[in-house]
């Protein structure tokens, strides 16, 4: 688990001053889960996922939460009223979207110089936050964008099989877990479409469709929620706590589809990514 060499770099035992719970996916058992917890006495809620952050605030306004989130703008979402200063009791880890939808367009045009289109792979499960910005991003390149709503049973050949046309696309995923729940149908759509793509984050079981990823470094990142936490329990009120994103950020390029896909990704590219999947 990313979380559990940070609580015991500072002493905190898994069973005894940690206690875990899992919805498995099923976003309807989260406040009964955070109910339970509360009901133990816990001094502090560390959740994973906007979803589940939007759940637990509605089961308690009082025990402090820390998010740990890839998709929401926890201000517009009214979970804080600033990232300096959040006020309430959710505090944590939140994305800056504009700036990260800016970052994979720009890394998505340097890789495919002649791109003209963007597709937004887009979970409407997720809100509008991430494709608020990402069409916005690409819109101020001069790329006309397409956006595609998918789901956990979604077959990518068919919405993908009409962007393999004369104006070169590129596809941009934004953050959900279901992509990952698709079936496997993504990477050989792409690859039979012949579609440049990045991606939210590196999975590893789909090593070969995507041809890029770029988002936070997930351990790093994690970590900072359990000192977060740690403050927490020593005396600190979340609502003074400022809301951090990530610092650091892990680009990876896979050489393999760029090359089946017909592309030479540029030396200065190549030289910046922390890793390259031959």
């Amino acid at each position: 688990m990313i979380l559990q060499a940070a609580w015991q770099a500072l002493g905190y035992v898994e069973g005894e001053t940690v206690l875990l719970r899992a919805a498995e996916g099923d976003m309807g058992r989260v406040p009964q889960l955070v109910a339970e917890l509360i009901a133990l006495k816990v001094s502090v809620l560390i959740v994973v996922g906007g979803e589940t952050v939007m759940a637990a605030i509605r089961v308690t306004k009082t025990t402090p939460i820390i998010g740990i989130d890839y998709e929401i703008d926890p201000v517009r979402s009214g979970l804080a009223a600033s990232r300096a200063r959040p006020g309430g009791n959710v505090t944590g880890l939140f994305v800056d979207q504009p700036g990260l939808a800016a970052k994979r367009i720009e890394l998505l045009r340097e890789a495919v110089p002649g791109i003209e289109r963007v597709a937004l792979l887009w979970d409407p499960g997720k809100g509008r936050d991430q494709l608020r910005v990402s069409q916005a991003a690409a819109r101020a390149k001069g790329l006309k964008v397409v956006v595609i709503e998918f789901g956990a049973a979604t077959n990518f050949d068919d919405p993908l099989r009409g962007l393999g046309s004369r104006r070169r696309t590129g596809i941009v995923v934004l953050t959900s877990p279901k992509f990952f729940r698709t079936g496997g149908t993504f990477d050989p759509a792409i690859q039979k479409y012949r579609l440049p793509t990045i991606l939210f984050e590196r999975w590893p079981r789909q090593q070969d469709g995507w041809q890029m990823t770029y988002g936070p470094s997930r351990g790093h990142y994690w970590a900072r929620a359990v000192a977060i936490a740690d403050q927490i329990l020593k005396g600190a009120k979340p609502g003074d706590l400022p809301i951090k994103g990530p610092d650091r950020f892990e680009p990876v390029i896979n050489l393999k589809t760029a090359r089946a896909l017909g592309l030479t990704i540029p030396q200065s590219l190549l030289l910046r990514a922390d890793e390259v999947v031959q």
